[in-house]
């Protein structure tokens, strides 16, 4: 399944959810916690101060990118796993953390809301990273969904009836076995695998 455009935007934003949540950490107002976190309700009516320097960047950073995950988490439930493959070699591999690291590097570097150009500078780059991983059709590489239990394996395969082999990457929940049947889908150039693995060619 090729992703439209917008949706890939959204699933690519919500792997940088922790990034998002470390700008947040970053953009508290030290001074007024220690002065005490007043009630919300306070804080909308303006009788106090927020805890957060810029409130409306920082959650709002938060929030794009919680609903980027979500839409990660919908597209793998929602996808059609109906295509059986044989598996003849599986090799888990770890996702490629390179590209997924530097941004968080980066945020290290005296980078905050109210610093207007730099994250001007910012959001071109990472811009410019989503563009290269959309294009050669690896944006469902998430790292964060190790931590949901997802793996990915390069795996070499052959098609339900067929005898030519193809060599990919495979992205499941189930470890991935050689000799074994997979009923899989595709997202862009990636195999996903979900819970139902199919054991009757096995």
């Amino acid at each position: 399944m090729q992703l439209r455009i917008l949706f890939a935007a959204a699933i690519y934003l919500g792997s940088y959810l922790p990034l998002s949540l470390i700008l947040l950490a970053q953009d508290l107002d030290i001074e007024v916690v220690k002065r005490g976190i007043c009630p919300v309700g306070s804080m909308v009516a303006l009788g106090c101060a927020s805890p957060l320097k810029n409130p409306l960047f920082s959650l709002a950073a938060v929030a794009v990118c919680a609903v980027g995950m979500l839409a990660t988490f919908l597209a793998l439930r929602v996808l059609r796993t109906a295509q059986r493959v044989k598996v003849t070699e599986s090799k888990h591999i770890p996702a490629d953390l390179i590209n997924y690291v530097i941004p968080y590097v980066v945020s290290f570097i005296s980078l905050d809301f109210e610093q207007g150009t730099k994250l001007i500078g910012f959001a071109v780059f990472l811009g410019w990273i989503f563009w290269i991983t959309y294009r050669s059709g690896q944006i469902v590489l998430n790292p964060v969904l190790a931590a949901f239990g997802w793996k990915l394996f390069e795996v070499k395969y052959v098609h339900h009836g067929a005898t030519a082999i193809f060599v990919g990457r495979m992205l499941s929940k189930v470890d991935i076995e050689p000799d074994r049947t997979y009923l899989q889908g595709h997202l862009q150039d990636v195999m996903v695998v979900q819970d139902n693995e199919d054991d009757a060619s096995r």
